[in-house]
């Protein structure tokens, strides 16, 4: 199933509806980019909501334990190692990435399986597949590198 739609649903006739090597190939980068999005957007919201729980118990702990300097401290040095965690693993912006190479993926397979260009031509649309699911692999590899490579300003 892709999508929601069954492969052999809207096919033109003659279209080959057990898939090829560079259909499984799309298939598995698909889920692979589906499970990493949902991995990263999950970890960005936890993070970011943790964060906030914490640096709100800064000055609360101030309050609440006034003669008690330790706690506050603690939490301001948890906000900080927090936020170091977000620059280190980049969870939103690999959610943004991974979520548009899924789609971008998604949009071959549908042109695949309806014979949409470039994939009418029985004889060349596999190596087609192929070579758009690799170099969205490669235009995704190139983001991540940007981001890795950015340093923090100090």
């Amino acid at each position: 199933m892709i999508g929601g739609v069954e492969p052999s649903q809207g096919q033109p006739p003659g279209r080959e509806v057990e898939p090829g090597y560079a259909m499984k190939q799309a298939d598995a980068s698909f889920e692979w980019y589906r499970a990493h999005a949902i991995r990263s957007r999950r970890s960005y919201k936890l993070s970011e909501t943790v964060l906030l729980a914490v640096a709100a118990s800064v000055p609360t702990s101030a309050v609440v334990v006034p003669h008690e300097p330790v706690v506050p401290a603690v939490l301001g040095g948890l906000v900080v190692i927090l936020s170091g965690l977000r620059s280190i693993f980049h969870w939103q912006e690999n959610f943004l990435r991974f979520s548009g190479a899924r789609e971008a993926i998604e949009a071959e397979r549908r042109s695949y399986y309806t014979g949409a260009s470039p994939y009418e031509d029985d004889q060349t649309r596999d190596q087609v597949l192929a070579a758009a699911v690799t170099r969205i692999e490669q235009d995704e590899m190139r983001g991540w590198i940007r981001i890795a490579s950015e340093r923090p300003k100090p």
